[in-house]
This record gives structure tokens, sequence and C-alpha cells, in this order.
């Protein structure tokens, strides 16, 4: 039997009064001492429900003995009941009785109260995304008339959500914000998400993070190598720059939003690496050209801190970490919408920082990783196509490029995030300008 609470279709304001039910179920009287003995071995017998108790005093106060509570499709004639449970009963003469539970809105899920609700009681709309306190939703709008009370139920069933909000418009590929109404609980945009033991803090009306995208976070700073130097383009409020200089990396991290960028400093201070991130409020391309020339003329080695470990003071301490690269190792641009159209500050970059059209194959050229969204039916041939046209390479040559196209994941039925992995190609960095 599958329990469901009473219906109210196209209820707006939550009465939760309105969901009790009385439950008529078999008790079965049993000594005291036996309970643990069938909690275990009649599990699929008893009872069970979200903060009800399915083992009560008897009912004529006798302390030796309880009553335990059956599911509701047991009979006292033992249908549906279980060949253990019908050869204990027989066994040890144990009586039953019928008694009545009172299942209140406490006991039903999100899913049961909005499938009461709701018009179309065949699917309710209970996903969303957690950041922090704030369960972020992105209701399709034939459950608009309802955004009140699914926010409201929403916020009833979660005990680490204090505030409901609801997406109202697309992502600003500017900022990577948008404008979301609250549907539920008490206003307060500030969240602190740990990831990839860091923790960041930070205006969740003002800035882009999606917690879905962890496993893509710490899978990229899982090929950063002690020791490497980033280029973090489109940094938002950290989740590569921070975990990647967590891991002994130097990281220089830049976002054109100012509430990203404040975040992302506060994010790094947050997280006491201070001394291996150095954060930028610069356009993309700008921040490109500028971060690569500063770099490469800068005195190598480059000392960072250690990763401090927990030591007595007898232990010789880490020697600090050295990075010898003559550029950036790995360069991030995590803006899925147009990250592939700033390739194009690539072309030429290194011609302009050398002067010479000649590759200085002491200079090490980074490898990119570039976010992007595909419709295509052929995703790794039309994200390699439309990077070629962004760094001016052949794009009758795209299979030549020192690429990997990795899935992230799907977005909206017809459109998917990939990430591309690229090696610059050296006629790339190095065209001169009749090349261009």
């Amino acid at each position: 039997m599958s329990l469901k609470p009473p219906v109210h279709r196209g209820m707006k304001e939550l009465d939760r009064s309105a969901f009790t039910l009385n439950l008529p179920v078999v008790a079965l009287r049993v000594p005291t001492k036996s309970i643990g003995m069938i909690k275990t071995d009649l599990a699929n017998d008893v009872l069970r429900l979200p903060k009800l108790r399915n083992v009560i005093d008897d009912e004529g106060g006798n302390k030796t003995h309880k009553m335990v509570l059956l599911k509701p499709e047991i009979s006292l004639q033992l249908e549906q009941a279980s060949e253990r449970l019908q050869s204990l009963i027989h066994e040890h003469k144990w009586s039953m009785q019928m008694h009545s539970v009172k299942v209140g809105y406490d006991s039903w899920t999100a899913d049961d109260i909005l499938r009461a609700i709701l018009p179309d009681s065949s699917q309710a709309p209970t996903s969303y995304e957690q950041v922090g306190h704030i369960a972020h939703m992105n209701l399709r709008d034939e459950y608009l008339e309802y955004k009140s009370i699914i926010g409201q139920v929403i916020l009833d069933k979660s005990s680490t959500v204090t505030m409901v909000v609801n997406k109202v418009d697309t992502i600003d590929n500017t900022f990577r914000n948008f404008k979301m109404e609250v549907l539920a609980g008490t206003q307060d945009f500030m969240a602190t998400v740990r990831e990839n033991d860091c923790v960041f803090r930070f205006d969740f009306s003002k800035v882009y993070w999606n917690s879905r995208l962890h496993p893509e976070h710490e899978r990229l700073v899982n090929k950063f190598a002690q020791g490497a130097s980033i280029c973090d383009v489109m940094a938002g409020v950290g989740p590569f720059a921070v975990p990647a200089a967590k891991r002994g990396t130097l990281v220089w991290a830049n976002d054109l939003n100012p509430a990203s960028y404040a975040a992302l400093c506060d994010n790094v201070k947050l997280n006491k690496v201070q001394a291996r991130v150095q954060p930028f409020n610069l356009d993309g391309r700008d921040f490109i050209r500028q971060a690569f020339e500063k770099y490469i003329a800068q005195a190598r080695p480059i000392e960072l801190p250690p990763i401090s470990k927990h030591s007595n003071s007898k232990t010789k301490p880490p020697p600090p970490i050295a990075v010898v690269s003559r550029s950036f190792d790995h360069v991030v641009m995590n803006l899925p919408a147009i990250a592939l159209e700033f390739l194009d500050a690539f072309r030429g970059l290194f011609y302009r920082i050398t002067g010479n059209a000649e590759p200085d194959r002491s200079l090490n050229l980074p490898e990119i990783h570039v976010h992007c969204f595909t419709k295509s039916e052929e995703p790794e041939k039309d994200i390699l196509m439309r990077a070629c046209r962004a760094l001016g390479y052949p794009e009758d040559k795209y299979t030549e490029l020192v690429a990997d196209v990795h899935y992230v994941r799907k977005v909206s039925p017809k459109k998917d995030m990939y990430c591309l992995s690229l090696q610059l190609p050296e006629s790339v960095a190095y065209a001169t300008d009749s090349d261009m």
C-alpha cells in the first residue's frame, strides 16, 4: 500500500492541518524484551513513517509489554504479513488489535504534499539546487501560480534550508548572475558553501554559483600539479582558484563582476591562500594580455609558502614551493556561454610579448581549459571548429589540435556543457600582424 495524504487540488495557501489522516493499523502486543529482535527480524512488517513512533506503550499500562505498529496493508488475518511474522505470532501467541494512528503534515514528504495540491498529480517540482542555506528553484511557467505554496513546502521539509528562491530570468552573460524572487523564508542571500576542502562565502543574488559543478571543479583542479602556475580568466568567487592554491599552485585569478571580485578576495583570505592567489578585476581579454606579459617578465623561480601541515617544533619545516615555468602552465576560462570567443586573445599573444615570430622553445605554451555549451549532434567537432575560428586556426585542420573534449553535464534537454582542454598551438601564439 502506498500511503498518500488527503488531496486538496488547487490549494494555494498552505493549511498544514488539511493533510491529517487517521490510519487504522494492526498493533501487535509483545514483551518489551523482544522489541529489538522484532525491529530487526520484522523490519519489512513494521510501520515506517517519518516522525511517527512504531512502538507505543501498552494500552493496559503494563510495562512488561509494548505495542508494535504494523504496516497498514497487514490485516488482523495477517494478509500481506511475512512468513516470519506469522511464525512468531503462532509460536508466541502474541495478541493483535486495531489501532488508529494520526498521520499529520510532518509525516509526508514534499513530493507527497505537492502531488496532493497541484493540478497534475503525476509530477511535482521538488528538485532544487542548494547553495548554503538557500534552495534555488527554476519553476516552469505552469507552476508559477503555485510558487508561494511550493516554496513553503520545500522550506518546511528541509532542515538545512532557511530561504527558497526562484530564478526569474536567464543568466546575464556580463556578470553571470540572474534575478530571483524569494518564495519562502527569511531573506538572506549571503551564502556559505563548503567544497573541495575550501569555504566559499558570497552574495548569491550578485554572483554566479552552481553546486552541480562540484565534480567539474574537482576534476580540473586535480590536473594542476604542485608548483604549477594558473591563469583563471573568469574566476567567479574562486571555485577553481582557491582549491588550486591550496594544492600548492600559483594562481592569478580575474573576474569582471565587482561582486565576484570582492567575494574572490574574501575567499582567498578566508582560506588563507593570499600568498598564492593574486586577484584582478578586469575584462577577460585585457586580463589575458596583461597577465601573460607581466607574468613572463617576472624572474624565476617564484617561491610560494609550503603547504602547511601540523608538526612539532622539532620537525624541519618543508622547503618553499618553486614555480619555475616561464609562462602560465594552465588557463581556465569558465564562462560557458561565450568563453570560446575569448580564445582570440591568444592569437599573436607570444609574438607581441617577445617581439619575435620565431617560437622561443624555453617559453612554455599553456594548456587552455575552456567551458562551453553545444547543441550539436557532433559535439566534439562543433566545439573544435568553433575554437579554430576564435583562434584563427585552419578549420580543416581541427583534428590536428592537441585537445580533449570532456563532457560535463546536461544543461537542458537539447544543450550540454563541455570542457575543451587545448594546448595552445605555436602557430597561433606566434602569429604575426600579417597573419591576422
